[in-house]
């Protein structure tokens, strides 16, 4: 059950669709809602950051966060949720390595796409930090779209502890009866045979809470493996695709990539990330 919800955004006007989508989850769930609004110093070329930071005096700064936390408790006064509005401050260096880990306990973090960041290297810092070191299973909405009562869902299944805590966060936000689909990706010559195993006990754990779950094994030699499980996904019109989040090390998927960084690159349905 989803009671305490952490929404990081960007101070910028790209925040207002994902600002609005969190209010409408949080109003459906009853939920608490917080709002960690990252005040970056200005970059000359967002697209360059970190390296293009200009320094700006710290009051100035304030002043920029304190009218965003302002003008963003306004925007959501009349929501029937309990709402408050954090601000964090720094260089954006600093604020990646901090957002969503500076103080705020909450059940789910939630962060937007693409379209609700103005720095996408801090888009990107920000929630692999989340990932690996808030503890707490991180939802990225697709769209500015609010997720939707969760009936029909998509576990990308490979055998890790990140995996089996992916299994309890989906079972956490599914709705009671939820079809879920367990897919492993791959072929019996991909050394996967544990995780397939595997993957008829995650099933059974599932049906035990009372979920529809179902066992898939799909393959593609035309695509990737994310294309994969993304396909499919799109395909079963899934409300949610879960994944263990860095399987492998984060700098091993920084240089070679791997299945968390692609599905972070460019988000097209809700995308739920446990570690």
């Amino acid at each position: 059950m989803i009671k305490d919800i952490l929404l990081v955004v960007e101070n910028s006007a790209h925040a207002n669709p994902i600002i609005r989508a969190a209010v409408t989850m949080a109003e459906r769930m009853t939920a608490t809602l917080t709002i960690e609004v990252l005040t970056a110093s200005p970059l000359l070329i967002p697209a360059l950051a970190p390296m293009t930071t200009m320094y700006v005096p710290d009051w100035s700064m304030a002043e920029d966060e304190a009218d965003q936390i302002k003008a963003i408790s306004a925007s959501v006064a009349g929501s029937s949720a309990v709402i408050r509005v954090l601000g964090l401050r720094d260089d954006a260096m600093s604020l990646a390595r901090r957002a969503g880990r500076a103080g705020p306990i909450a059940d789910l973090v939630v962060m937007g796409g693409e379209a609700d960041w103005e720095t996408q290297w801090l888009r990107r810092r920000a929630s692999e930090t989340i990932i690996m070191g808030a503890g707490t299973p991180l939802l990225i909405l697709a769209g500015a779209h609010a997720l939707p009562p969760v009936l029909n869902a998509v576990l990308g299944w490979k055998d890790s502890p990140e995996a089996r805590r992916a299994v309890h966060d989906l079972a956490a936000l599914a709705e009671p009866g939820a079809k879920v689909s367990v897919v492993t990706v791959g072929t019996a010559a991909d050394d996967d045979r544990a995780s397939d195993e595997s993957a008829d006990e995650v099933v059974r754990h599932l049906i035990r809470r009372g979920l529809l779950a179902e066992r898939k094994s799909i393959t593609s030699p035309e695509l990737s493996d994310t294309e994969t499980l993304e396909a499919f996904a799109l395909e079963e019109a899934a409300d949610l695709l879960a994944i263990g989040a860095f399987g492998h090390s984060r700098l091993r998927e920084v240089m070679f990539g791997g299945v968390t960084r692609s599905l972070l690159d460019k988000v097209r349905l809700p995308l739920l990330l446990s570690r």
